[in-house]
């Protein structure tokens, strides 16, 4: 089993679950559709800032014009890209002695970049909870135009930027009670 996480645009007051049903069910009539062109620009801007976390030994493919991956070799984190989708996935067998909490540190960097260009909210199922803050003032959450919200607002077509000032995920801050997500790396 890998470890994954997922990322979706989600309408307000739908459940990730709901949001991650939907995507899946869109594709019932068969393979996703070509990459867009925002597609391939997130996946351009996002390259950029997965290097700067994993490192510049990535491996970078393509499957055609539908799917773009790439994978660290040194720790098996692995992102893709289907059409409006994005998935970190990290394999169950992990490189021997590999770190677990500098592991997962990198996941969630990796995690906070995409949400930073995208626009789209992360979700790790294996926690049930979201890689970032989800309230309705999050800058990750979708917004109708008829939203009792402030119509000076961003929406959510423009990409945010990814922001270099952000501090880096940090798996036990200060005071804080150890997480079920490290279990799951423990030998």
């Amino acid at each position: 089993m890998s470890y994954d996480i997922f990322f979706v645009r989600r309408d307000p007051g739908q459940t990730f679950e709901d949001a991650l049903d939907g995507v899946e069910d869109s594709y019932e009539g068969g393979d996703p559709g070509p990459l867009t062109e925002q597609d391939l620009e997130f996946w351009d801007a996002v390259q950029p800032l997965a290097r700067q976390i994993l490192g510049d030994q990535l491996e970078v493919t393509q499957d055609g014009e539908e799917t773009r991956e790439l994978t660290d070799p040194a720790t098996g984190i692995g992102l893709t890209l289907l059409e409006g989708e994005f998935e970190i996935h990290v394999p169950e067998d992990r490189p021997d002695g590999a770190d677990s909490v500098a592991l997962m540190s990198k996941v969630y960097d990796l995690a906070r970049a995409v949400e930073d260009v995208t626009g789209l909210e992360g979700y790790d199922p294996q926690l049930e909870e979201p890689v970032s803050d989800t309230s309705d003032s999050s800058p990750t959450r979708r917004q109708w135009d008829d939203d009792d919200e402030d119509d000076d607002a961003p929406s959510s077509g423009a990409a945010p930027v990814h922001s270099p000032d952000r501090e880096p995920f940090d798996p036990e801050p200060a005071g804080a009670v150890r997480g079920r997500w490290w279990e799951f790396w423990k030998q």
